[in-house]
């Protein structure tokens, strides 16, 4: 169990249960959180948000190369992330729960989870709004900005040890 001193919460893999609770809170957190990158433009939401359905969500976490993870306090969802092979596809938190380590402690469940499955470098594309973020917790930027439909994603690595995560590789 994580703590903080606002919150108390824990993190666990995802149940197939977790799918309505988990496309909620995609929906949410990008709405919300992430204006930065679609600047209240109702046809970048609507874009960024066409494929946060129930049935993919239900489809992602039951890849056979997924993990997925998220943090609740009661049974109240606070965020998730999904591992995708190597790749970090979704790490998101609810609006009520940023600045409180919940992105932090899914960040370093799912780091300890990559490497136990031996991933030895974590990838992702960062929005505006996560690059801080990721950069604070040990990712590097690792090629140009790609665009998409009124986005912009930053490529990101990060080197992880077989004991966890460790150094960052260089862009």
């Amino acid at each position: 169990m994580s703590t903080t001193s606002r919150l108390t919460f824990r993190v666990r893999a995802v149940v197939p249960e977790d799918a309505t609770a988990i496309c909620d809170l995609l929906r949410e957190s990008i709405a919300d959180c992430c204006k930065a990158d679609h600047h209240d433009d109702p046809v970048v939401v609507a874009r960024w948000l066409a494929n946060k359905t129930v049935e993919n969500v239900k489809q992602w976490i039951a890849a056979p190369d997924s993990v997925a993870l998220v943090a609740l306090r009661g049974d109240d969802m606070l965020g998730v992330a999904l591992l995708s092979g190597q790749d970090l596809a979704l790490c998101y938190v609810a609006p009520r729960a940023l600045f409180q380590g919940v992105g932090k402690a899914l960040l370093r469940s799912i780091e300890k989870e990559a490497s136990a499955l031996g991933v030895e470098t974590m990838t992702l594309d960062s929005t505006k709004t996560a690059l801080p973020f990721y950069s604070r917790n040990g990712f590097l930027t690792c090629g140009p900005v790609r665009k998409w439909a009124g986005l912009e994603a930053q490529p990101m690595s990060k080197r992880l040890s077989a004991n966890g995560p460790s150094t960052t590789l260089p862009g």
